[in-house]
Order: C-alpha cells, then sequence, then structure tokens
C-alpha cells in the first residue's frame, strides 16, 4: 500500500513540476513578446542635462555572443544568471561616450565601475582615449566606487573628481604570471608526457616538465610585464599628478604610509593623492544631484543609462546595402580553431567565410580585421591567412588591427596583412610552435593492465597506452621542427624580412606593441580608428561606409539577439561573483588540461597563454 502511494505521490509531484515548467515558459514567452512589442513603439527620451552614466558591470570585449533565450531572459527580466557576465561591446562604449561629447543634452559623465571585470589593458586606453576627448568639451567627468580594482581605477583615474568610499580601497597590485605546474603530479600518476616545441622561449609546456618557471622565461615575461606595468603608471601618475611611487611603491614605503594612516586604506588613498574626497554613497549621491540635477521625483542624480543612450542615438556604423565603397570591419576574438566556431571562439571556417564575403562583395574596397587572440591551432591560422592573401591579390588591401593579444596563431594570420596597427601594450609575436600528449602505460601497468597485439607496420602499434617508440618521436619532432620553418617563412614573406631576421626575433618570444613597432613586427600604433584611417588610405578612398560582417544568425537567433538588445534598455542587469572553490576548479581546469577543446587536425598549435592570463 506504501508503495502504491509513493508511486502516485510521484507521479503527482512529476505532473505538477510539468504544469508549473510549462506554464513559466509560457509566462516568459509573454513578457518576451510584451517587452518586444513595447520597445517597438516606445521613443528612448534623453533628459536634457542629464548626465551619461557608465555603467561598465561585466566584460569589456570586442563582440559581443549571441543571445541564448532562457539565460538571457533570466538574467534581464529577473536579474539572476549566477555564472555568466554582462558583455559590453568595446565599440558601444566609445561610441557612447564620443556621440555624448557634443550631445548638448548631456552635461557629464558618471563612471560606474564597480563591477567592470579584468579586461585587456588596450580595451581599457581605448576607453581612456574617448574620455580624454570627452573632457576637452567642457564636461565633467566624476567617478565613485566602494573599492577599485586595476581595471576599474585606471579609468576613474580621468575623473575630474574621483570618489572613494571612506571603509573603500584601491588595489594597485601590479601585474603577474603565475601557473601551476603539474610535473610532480604526473610523475605520482605515471602519465608519460611527451612535449614537442620549437623555440627557446615556447614556455607553454612548462608546467607539464617542469615544477617551477624557467629563468628564459621569467626573464622573457617580466621584461613585457614591466613594460605594461610601467605604461599603466605613467599614464594614471600623470592624470592624477602624483609621483609614480604613489602609484607602484615599493613594500617598505607602501607598509610605512599606510601604518601612518592606523592601516585605513581609504585614507592612505587620499594622503597618496589618489583620490580627491571620501564620501558614503549617500555623500556622493547628494553631491552628483548637486552637481548634475535631480532626477523627477528627486531620489537620485539626473542621469541616462549607457543601454538606454546606445538605444537613443544613431548606430555607431550607419550602413546602407547601396551606396558609396565600403571598407569591411571584421571582428575576431578569442582561440583558434579548426572547423565552424561560435563568436567568442575564432573557427578557420567560420572566419576564413566572413573574409570570403567581402571578396566577393563588389563595393568593399578594403577591409579591417579586428584581432583579439592568444593563438590556438596552426591548420587554421594558416586557413584564415590563405584567405587573408586571396584578398590582397584582388586588390583590396587587408589592415589588421590587434586588440589586447594578437600573439602565436593571431600573429600568424596578421603577417599576411598590407598592415598591421597595435595598441603600445598590444601583447604580440609569440612565434613559436608546440605539439603535446600523454601516455599512460605506467599508470596502466600498475594496476595489471597490459596492451599487446600485431600489426602492418611500426605506427599501427602507436597508442595512448603503450609507450611512444623513439621513431614517432623523431617524426613528431619534425613535423613541430616544419611547422616552426613554415611560421618563420610565413612572417618573412609577410613582412619582407629574411627568415633569419625573423628567427632572431622568434622562438616564441612575446613582444609589446612598442617593441613589435621597432622590431618591424608592426607598421603602427593606435587603435581601430588609426586601421580603418590607414584602410581608406591603402585604397585611395575619400569617402566611404564601413560594412560591418558578422557571422549570420538564424531567424531564431537573430529574434532573441533583437529582444535581448532592446530589452537591455530597461532590465537591470545582475552581475554574480563564482564562489571561491569553484574560481579554484576553474583555474585548475583551465591549467591542467588546455588542449582538451582544441582540434587541429596535426595537433600543432601556435598558442600565447601567458598573452590570455594578463588582465587589469
Amino acid at each position: 500500500m506504501r508503495v502504491i502511494k509513493w508511486i502516485f505521490r510521484a507521479i503527482a509531484k512529476t505532473i505538477n513540476f510539468t504544469r508549473l515548467l510549462v506554464l513559466n515558459l509560457i509566462f516568459l514567452g509573454v513578457i518576451a513578446v510584451v517587452v518586444l512589442s513595447f520597445n517597438s513603439e516606445e521613443t528612448i527620451n534623453v533628459p536634457q542635462g542629464a548626465a551619461l552614466n557608465l555603467d561598465l558591470s561585466g566584460q569589456i570585449v570586442e563582440e559581443r555572443r549571441p543571445a541564448d533565450p532562457f539565460q538571457e531572459i533570466s538574467n534581464e527580466v529577473f536579474g539572476k544568471d549566477p555564472n555568466e557576465f554582462r558583455e559590453i561591446a568595446l565599440s558601444d562604449v566609445i561610441h557612447a561616450i564620443r556621440f555624448a561629447q557634443s550631445d548638448n543634452r548631456i552635461t557629464a559623465l558618471v563612471l560606474s565601475l564597480e563591477n567592470l571585470q579584468g579586461t585587456g589593458m588596450n580595451k581599457l586606453f581605448e576607453i581612456g582615449d574617448a574620455l580624454e576627448k570627452f573632457k576637452t568639451s567642457g564636461k565633467k567627468i566624476y567617478a565613485y566606487g566602494d573599492f577599485y580594482s586595476q581595471s576599474q581605477y585606471y579609468l576613474a583615474s580621468y575623473a575630474d573628481n574621483l570618489m572613494l568610499n571612506p571603509q573603500g580601497a584601491i588595489a594597485l597590485q601590479g601585474l603577474g604570471v603565475y601557473r601551476l605546474y603539474f610535473k610532480s603530479a604526473i610523475e605520482k600518476l605515471d602519465i608519460t608526457p611527451h612535449v614537442f616545441k620549437v623555440g627557446t622561449y615556447k614556455s607553454f609546456v612548462e608546467p607539464y616538465t617542469r615544477d617551477s618557471m624557467s629563468a628564459l622565461s621569467k626573464e622573457a615575461n617580466l621584461h613585457w610585464l614591466n613594460q605594461l606595468w610601467d605604461a599603466y603608471v605613467s599614464q594614471v601618475a600623470e592624470r592624477r599628478k602624483v609621483s609614480h611611487d604613489a602609484i607602484s611603491p615599493n613594500i617598505d614605503s607602501y607598509l610605512e604610509r599606510l601604518k601612518a594612516v592606523q592601516g585605513d586604506q581609504a585614507a592612505y588613498a587620499k594622503a597618496s593623492g589618489l583620490v580627491d574626497e571620501l564620501k558614503s554613497s549617500q555623500e556622493a549621491r547628494q553631491f552628483l544631484i548637486a552637481n548634475v540635477g535631480e532626477n523627477s521625483n528627486g531620489s537620485d542624480y539626473l542621469q541616462i543609462s549607457l543601454d538606454s543612450y546606445l538605444g537613443a542615438i544613431p548606430p555607431l556604423f550607419n550602413y546602407q546595402e547601396q551606396g558609396q565603397d565600403k571598407i569591411a570591419a571584421i571582428f575576431a576574438s578569442g582561440q583558434i580553431m579548426n572547423g565552424e566556431q561560435p563568436v567568442g571562439v575564432i573557427g578557420g571556417d567560420t572566419l576564413s567565410h566572413l573574409l570570403n564575403e567581402a571578396l566577393m562583395d563588389s563595393q568593399v574596397k578594403a577591409v579591417v580585421l579586428r584581432l583579439d587572440s592568444p593563438g590556438g591551432s596552426a591548420f587554421a591560422s594558416e586557413q584564415v591567412r590563405q584567405q587573408v592573401l586571396a584578398l590582397k591579390a584582388a586588390n583590396k588591401p587587408v589592415v589588421v588591427s590587434m586588440s589586447s593579444t594578437s600573439a602565436s596563431g593571431g600573429y600568424w594570420i596578421a603577417s599576411a596583412a598590407n598592415e598591421i596597427v597595435a595598441s603600445p601594450v598590444t601583447l604580440t609575436g609569440s612565434i613559436g610552435i608546440f605539439g603535446m600528449f600523454a601516455t599512460v602505460e605506467n599508470a596502466l601497468a600498475k594496476m595489471g593492465i597490459t596492451n599487446d597485439g600485431v600489426g602492418t607496420n611500426a605506427l599501427s602499434s602507436v597508442d595512448i597506452t603503450r609507450p611512444l617508440p623513439s621513431y614517432m618521436k623523431q617524426i613528431v619532432q619534425l613535423s613541430i621542427e616544419n611547422g616552426y620553418q613554415q611560421f618563420i617563412n610565413v612572417v618573412a614573406q609577410g613582412r619582407n624580412m629574411t627568415p633569419a631576421q625573423v628567427d632572431s626575433l622568434a622562438q616564441g618570444r612575446v613582444w609589446t606593441g612598442q617593441d613589435a613597432l621597432e622590431k618591424g613586427l608592426v607598421d603602427h600604433l593606435g587603435g581601430f580608428d588609426v586601421a580603418m584611417s590607414r584602410a581608406a588610405n591603402l585604397a585611395e578612398l575619400d569617402a566611404f561606409e564601413v560594412k560591418v560582417i558578422r557571422p549570420e544568425l538564424s531567424v531564431r537567433e537573430q529574434f532573441m539577439a533583437d529582444l535581448m538588445a532592446k530589452s537591455a534598455q530597461f532590465a537591470q542587469q545582475s552581475l554574480v561573483s563564482s564562489p571561491t572553490l569553484r574560481q579554484i576548479l576553474k583555474a585548475v581546469d583551465e591549467q591542467a588540461a588546455p588542449l582538451a577543446s582544441f582540434n587541429d587536425p596535426k595537433g600543432v598549435y601556435a598558442l600565447c597563454p601567458a598573452c590570455e592570463q594578463i588582465k587589469l
């Protein structure tokens, strides 16, 4: 009897769960339709005299990924998503700042940076350039925060008035490259790693063959880390009108000054000139009301959000299907993999198709390829490079605009361009090749498992459960050396150098954009605008439109992307940090098995993991 009651209770619970699930899905669907219809009719009003609230909660990216319907609706409408951060397109941020500069409805700009996640330095630098130009209009920039990370403080330093909570702090810890090392763990597990590389500084494989960073890797990494940090310190110190020592003191000076204010981090920031005023959130709100004006109900300062403002101003690229000549803009971010890949990963086929679309469009006269990649598959990199060469052969100049990183496979692609534009703090180079896999014969033997059999030739015996024969090691190493030589020749051809000249700059070494300019690896320093100007110059265009070429979305994906873009103007975004344990497990997963998602047909990779790791 009890069993029967339990069965019926389980059935009832299942039916109730299904009923609630269906009703919730219908409810979400209704909300989506209502929001879409509401947005299609509503004209966003920019209040006269308002401040632009530049809320940068989330991650600054080159291009946002298409919206996932359930994830985005939950995040936008109900304000809960513990796993994903909001993505903000760099071009949207810069466009909003530039338009606000000459918009007489906007009287000031307020930086809301509390939840800005770490991002590449060059992205911060490009936003900073837009903020500097905004100030030339005579309009003020204000910043308030309870705490500031390095990335948040870099942008906050542009403020005319920089405020900090009296209980807050500024974390300026510098830059570093630290990795997990697995040699001893691999030995304890009786796994045999087989590493093949070319390049003195190609340190990707070190965590699997060593328990610490090699002296050569430390030397090379510290060189570009110091360059990036010096650029940060110099710029912030100049804007804040303080000494470099105030931004980056040695540990003894820091402790002495901190003791002088009894360990009060906020007082330390004020005494060091890092901030202008210490104010609580309520005091900061009243300050902004006094300087900007109050909203209709007097609860806050008069403002318009970034998302709403973007919906109220003309789009950045006002592209028309017919008309004058075009320059195609193509954005490619992430690790390079074979085949078709979604936004956030560079697929060899995906990016090649986009470049081919520019090739086949008779109105497109030049291409700007915006690259942000630490590299990846050598096969996919060469596939994309061939498409760049096809554009050049068709007399359509290609200019690569390097974002935070364009190294290894990213530089493989970039080297084919007519010209390369990089930020002084772009990480590039890392010209080198490696291959790696493991065999588990010793681990299996401990469990009493062996492998034996027969085959038609020597290669048929190769398997991860068997020891790797010496002749197979030679075969793989020869293939890696061939790949490296191909990489050297590709760069030599693209940059008009001799292979020997390239080899002296290669060996897997990472260079900043500033170094790369001096060594002939890039042509100009600057951002996307400089790259676009260079493309117009090479194509001899006095007037042109910009055509952004993106992967085509399905009807469903496009519907959801449009819906989310519009509803973002009215919904509050939530940002939830991962628990400490999740962060630890993520770090181990990312570093212990980095090749798990790679799919190069030959298992040959041109990748710079340290480049990917550096974020302010």
